[in-house]
């Protein structure tokens, strides 16, 4: 589920989603030097990149068709790529914080193959719904946001705990032809070592589907919290009643 939970918690002010795409000269130029190399030619460097716009439709053409929370929600392509357009390509661009990675296939002229978007919560503080949205569209954000609130109570206290405490991980995600090798566990590994190093105590994320739940219990985390869509209340109506998903809030203790 990742992508679509970290893109709309952001109007809460709980969670935001870091992403990217493609490019070539000048997206290399705005990468740090931080590079690991993985196996097969495949080698994973921090995304801190300013212009995300040529990032956009590697990012939707990954998640869109595979994110459980959007289809449940009936999220199009369109709105996707409006909301995310909305989030990554203004001001506010917090991509700034360098929680972001991406997997690169070398022998394909460094090819993005490969994404995981991670922010501080606490840092990011609470971004405004953009105005130009349709009632459809800002409905479906609210219900989303909703739902992620409420599956995330029991980190509530540790945010008021402050900047550089608490790691999100927001979306994981790897190009289907390039799954199986591993590489979307390099991700997430890279990121945990990063917020480690920078003094995070915990990272959290939330989880739907059963492939997702075992990557991120491979590296750690337990299931602290879960709630069914299909059961989820608001404003006395059950607006995801059709949905049989439930959402795992997954959380790791960081070693210093």
């Amino acid at each position: 589920m990742r992508a679509l939970s970290g893109l709309l918690r952001t109007y809460e002010g709980a969670g935001v989603l870091c992403f990217f795409l493609n490019g070539h000269e000048q997206e290399h130029h705005s990468m740090t030097r931080e590079h690991n190399p993985i196996a097969s030619g495949i080698t994973i460097d921090r995304f801190s990149g300013v212009d995300f716009d040529p990032y956009i439709q590697f990012y939707i053409d990954i998640f869109y068709e595979h994110e459980p929370l959007g289809n449940c929600v009936g999220l199009s392509r369109e709105q996707m790529e409006y909301i995310t357009k909305n989030l990554y390509c203004g001001e506010k661009n917090l991509l700034s914080q360098d929680l972001c990675w991406i997997a690169r296939d070398r022998s394909k002229e460094s090819r993005p193959v490969g994404i995981i978007a991670c922010d501080d919560p606490v840092a990011a503080g609470e971004l405004e719904m953009p105005q130009d949205l349709t009632g459809e569209d800002a409905e479906k954000i609210s219900v989303v946001a909703g739902v992620l609130e409420e599956v995330s109570r029991p980190m509530q206290e540790l945010f008021g705990e402050g900047e550089g405490v608490c790691l999100h991980v927001a979306a994981i995600g790897v190009l289907h032809e390039y799954k199986g090798r591993g590489i979307a566990f390099r991700l997430l590994q890279a990121a945990l070592q990063d917020a480690t190093s920078r003094g995070f105590r915990y990272a959290f994320s939330e989880c739907a589907n059963p492939a997702s739940r075992m990557l991120h219990e491979k590296a750690g985390f337990r299931s602290i919290n879960s709630i069914s869509l299909s059961s989820y209340t608001i404003g006395g109506r059950r607006p995801l009643a059709h949905c049989d998903l439930e959402i795992y809030l997954m959380k790791k203790v960081l070693d210093g």
